[in-house]
């Protein structure tokens, strides 16, 4: 254990474990087709057809293929309220409910469900922040402009040309709005806007707050869309994203020497979080358990995730908070954004925590496949790992890290996926402000 992370204290608290997975993503909208591909090493990076790009530098995405939010949000009117970010966070909160069995075919409450107290249920979702329709705002304002912004002008024509609903449209949790209504949940709640650490956070609050007797049933993700007009024109001029003309399956190389910035992405990912002994006395699907929880910051300012001491202190954190030890960590799944700071800051935490075993722990990067979901990346990527927990499992590959940077020395599973025992995996999740979260997921025990 770190010296400067402090021990756990003596009350561990209950078990929890995860009885219910849903997502949306550039490699499929079930678990089972998601697990396929990882293990296959197919790449979900492509084109992106619902956005022209003819005024970005932005050619490739990981989009959501033939999404059709229909299938999953039966409600007009809710769909009225709904950009598409929020529409894949919903989608894929549904089929996280449904598939732990608290939402039945019919799309009612199951008995799971009615036999809990509206205030034991929690709600935590990773959100981007905002989430407005900016085009009809601009086209309220081109009614209302000549040398300048003429206000009378805005009230007279271009307040009317907005929808009503716009500003609720905007709001930051409107997620957790849907979380808490399709539950009825009335527990312990957060809405976490901190980029790339959003979801996983979430899944680590959830936890805490099972563990430790605040509720008894949470549902937790993150949810984002990157190939968006406004984010597209925010992240081309960060120096982060990835605006090269190479092969789209190519594009995203972690750890590679020629890694050269992350792919923008979108997509939703849930689960659902149950005490242990109560899901096992339901006879409740378990994926797996969630032991540990941890986060830190660089504490620096300037551009985010370039700081070995932040992943340093996130991976300390979540193993104190499990109780484990470096060695008990099977495989890894890194951050891996792929810019060259970054990866290089996780790489070398890494070698710092695994030590002599750096050499033969296996580290895996999703966002090679998928791109970079930010909140919504780090719910993906634990179900990308519940899919590995147990034996007869194995860690996907990191696409394209053919030449992995010497530098970054680290047991990087290429070229094909790598069976074996994982009891227990490391998952790394970074913000876009110094801010790193760690999850421990572990093979749920047997009793």
């Amino acid at each position: 254990m770190s010296p400067n992370v402090a021990a756990p204290s003596d009350a561990i608290g209950r078990r929890v474990v995860i009885t219910g997975v849903g997502l949306v993503s550039p490699l499929g909208n079930s678990p089972e087709e998601f697990w396929a591909n990882l293990r296959s090493g197919t790449s979900g990076i492509g084109d992106i057809p619902h956005l022209p790009l003819d005024a970005y530098r932005t050619r490739i995405g990981g989009a959501v293929r033939d999404f059709q939010p229909r299938k999953y949000i039966s409600d007009p009117k809710s769909l009225k309220l709904m950009t598409r970010p929020v529409r894949l966070g919903v989608a894929a909160l549904e089929l996280a409910v449904r598939d732990a069995g608290l939402i039945g075919a019919d799309q009612l409450a199951t008995a799971a469900l009615s036999a809990l107290a509206p205030e034991r249920i929690g709600s935590f979702v990773g959100s981007p922040g905002h989430a407005g329709d900016r085009d009809e705002l601009l086209r309220a304002i081109d009614l209302s402009y000549t040398d300048g912004l003429d206000l009378k002008a805005f009230g007279a024509h271009g307040i009317g040309t907005i929808n009503p609903l716009w500003l609720l449209k905007s709001l930051a949790n409107l997620v957790l709005y849907f979380v808490s209504l399709r539950l009825g949940a009335q527990g312990p709640n957060a809405n976490i806007c901190m980029s790339g650490a959003g979801g996983s956070m979430a899944v680590g609050e959830a936890f805490h707050s099972i563990r430790y007797g605040r509720c008894d049933l949470a549902v937790a993700g993150g949810y984002e869309s990157l190939l968006d007009e406004e984010r597209l024109e925010s992240f081309e001029t960060s120096g982060l994203l990835y605006l090269g003309d190479g092969t789209a399956s190519a594009a995203s190389r972690p750890f590679d020497r020629d890694r050269a910035g992350f792919i923008a992405a979108e997509g939703g990912a849930f689960l659902v979080l149950e005490e242990a002994e109560r899901a096992r006395q339901r006879g409740a699907k378990i994926y797996g358990e969630v032991s540990g929880y941890g986060s830190a910051s660089s504490g620096l300012g300037g551009r985010p995730n370039e700081s070995a001491d932040a992943f340093a202190g996130a991976m300390a954190a979540a193993l104190a908070d499990a109780r484990f030890e470096p060695w008990d960590v099977a495989a890894v799944f890194a951050q891996g954004l792929a810019t060259p700071r970054s990866d290089r800051a996780e790489a070398q935490a890494l070698k710092q925590m695994l030590t002599a075993r750096a050499a033969y722990t296996p580290i895996t990067a999703v966002k090679s496949m998928t791109g970079n979901l930010l909140a919504g990346s780090g719910p993906l990527e634990a179900i990308a790992a519940l899919g590995c927990l147990g034996g007869d499992a194995a860690v996907p590959p990191i696409l394209n890290c053919e030449h992995p940077d010497p530098d970054l020395g680290l047991d990087y599973v290429r070229g094909a996926a790598r069976p074996g025992v994982f009891a227990n995996i490391l998952l790394n999740a970074s913000g876009l402000g110094g801010t790193v979260s760690s999850l421990v997921l572990s093979q749920a025990a047997a009793n």
